[in-house]
């Protein structure tokens, strides 16, 4: 995928940033989340279609275990050069994913309700601004 904007930063200072986001949280908030938070350089779009980005996921595998991944390419696309944006967006993602791991391991999934519901709403032209 090619960009035609400036990004507000790099790859390499996007997960510089991210690392800090995470050593300012307890630890406790990211036990049992041993496959880590990883950058993945593209930009991923919702299989729901209709030009939306994912920023980020939070994944349980069998064999890699938990993880949340983080994708560049997609805060690229959607942010471009607002370096303060980015940032914002890039705290509230981690937040958002880190609650997902949270709601897993206690066994919830008010939050995966709540996406499908933003989505099913955003689809249909209701949003939620």
């Amino acid at each position: 995928m090619r960009y035609s904007v400036r990004a507000a930063m790099t790859l390499d200072e996007f997960g510089d940033i991210l690392t800090g986001m995470l050593d300012e949280l307890p630890e406790v908030l990211l036990d049992e989340l041993n496959g880590g938070v990883l950058v993945e350089p593209g930009a991923k779009r919702s299989p729901a279609g209709r030009g939306i980005f994912i920023l980020g996921e939070y994944h349980r595998d069998y064999h890699l275990g938990r993880m949340i991944v983080l994708y560049y390419g997609s805060f690229l696309y959607l942010y471009g050069s607002s370096r303060e944006r980015w940032i914002a967006e890039m705290r509230a993602t981690l937040r958002h994913e880190i609650r997902h791991h949270i709601e897993d391991r206690a066994g919830l999934r008010d939050l995966e309700r709540e996406d499908l519901e933003d989505i099913r709403r955003f689809l249909e032209g209701e949003g939620r601004n």
